[in-house]
């Protein structure tokens, strides 16, 4: 229990010492459950083979809880050796200073269009940020992190996969186009449109399981159960709507509509009462914000008035 104690309390440390830390686990995380690759080196295999025999015989223990959570230390520390071990030969050739991270904001009422270093493209939508590297181009991981939405078109580069952070998952793919909605409130959704992407639930650095999709299919992750499912959609093109001004509600909990409303046309909506118990099914072709109001005033009896970029909404109830 003391020896697993105190690997815990290093790795808290190591964390700790460098925001960096957490990225490089993430790494170490995807090395070791996603892939079979090693360098063509063998003298990582004998230190290797070590963490490997201690995990196998690790003495069993009464306490079901313990043994989870033991387990789960142990393999995170042994990710971390591999992580050092596999990149020992090219630390010589990383540079010695912290590696800068360079953040895009789309404001509301914008649609951005941003072109990486390695020629990803990426569409961020309104009231969104995307966070990467400055090296990105050469690193080994192209790491980047999503608070919002957005499309990308990443480049195709099987030696340097392709990852996305967002809220509580994780996207790794080669080259491919999909869509990623994460917002804080709502549970985030990644839709294909061309390719295939492994899409794990992220906690604290330890990946799930990945889910696969290919294209006309998306992952959902539920924030309150924390599992990742798949499903099949119709139209994936239809998740994208959002670049050409487009919006889409299928049964959407009004609060998340009214927060799409003023992203997407920078107002501030307020209301007299809660609208948590109501939801939205309606499709909105690049119309104007008067055109939205007249929809959900005839859907819920709302009544509303405009100030500059205020909207006060009154009244309505649920169908």
């Amino acid at each position: 229990m003391q020896e697993l104690a105190d690997l815990e309390e290093r790795l808290q440390n190591w964390l700790r010492k460098d925001p960096q830390h957490q990225h490089e686990l993430d790494q170490a995380m995807w090395l070791w459950q996603s892939t079979a690759m090693a360098p063509q080196d063998e003298s990582w295999k004998a230190s290797f083979a070590d963490i490997q025999t201690s995990l196998q015989t690790q003495r069993p223990t009464r306490n079901k809880i313990f043994r989870i959570w033991s387990a789960a230390v142990a393999a995170v520390l042994a990710a971390i050796a591999m992580f050092i071990l596999f990149n020992k030969s090219e630390e010589r050739l990383l540079p010695t200073h912290q590696t800068a991270w360079i953040t895009k904001v789309s404001g509301p009422g914008k649609i951005t269009n941003i072109m990486l270093p390695d020629s990803t493209e990426i569409w961020l939508n309104a009231g969104s940020s995307i966070s990467f590297p400055n090296n990105i181009k050469q690193a080994s991981f192209r790491s980047v992190k999503l608070n919002g939405e957005a499309f990308f078109k990443v480049k195709r580069d099987p030696k340097h996969p392709f990852i996305v952070h967002s809220l509580n998952i994780q996207t790794r793919v080669l080259g491919t186009s999909f869509n990623i909605r994460a917002w804080g409130k709502s549970s985030p959704e990644v839709t294909v449109l061309t390719g295939k992407v492994a899409v794990s639930r992220d906690s604290a650095g330890l990946q799930s399981k990945a889910i696969h999709l290919i294209p006309n299919q998306k992952g959902i992750c539920d924030l309150k159960s924390g599992l990742l499912h798949l499903e099949n959609v119709e139209d994936a093109h239809s998740a994208i709507g959002w670049t050409e001004g487009k919006m889409t509600f299928d049964q959407t909990p009004m609060e998340e509509v009214f927060e799409a409303i003023e992203r997407r046309y920078a107002v501030k909506i307020k209301t007299d009462h809660s609208f948590k118990p109501c939801k939205l099914t309606a499709k909105f072709d690049n119309v104007s914000i008067t055109e939205v109001l007249k929809t959900i005033q005839m859907t819920l009896d709302i009544s509303y008035t405009i100030n500059k970029q205020t909207i006060y909404i009154k009244g309505g109830k649920c169908n």
